[in-house]
């Protein structure tokens, strides 16, 4: 078992990879929003990946988002 009495030496990072489903409507319109990602917690306005306040989450995603949008290869 580890003992942190002494410090931190350094750390094993984890690495994920997440996919988040923003809808279309029927005219073809995605709304890439922060209040369409599942990670968004609307109560303190902040993204739950990156910890950061989000300015307008209702019309965009915030500056520091890591997702990268993903072009659909369906016609």
């Amino acid at each position: 078992m580890a003992n942190f009495e002494s410090g931190v030496k350094g750390y094993v990072k984890g690495v994920t990879t997440l996919v988040v489903p923003f809808p279309i409507d029927w005219n073809g319109h995605a709304d890439i929003s922060c209040k369409q990602c599942g990670y968004y917690q609307p109560t303190a306005r902040k993204c739950g990946l990156t910890h950061n306040v989000v300015a307008f989450p209702d019309k965009f995603v915030g500056d520091f988002c890591p997702l990268e949008i993903m072009e659909d290869d369906k016609p």
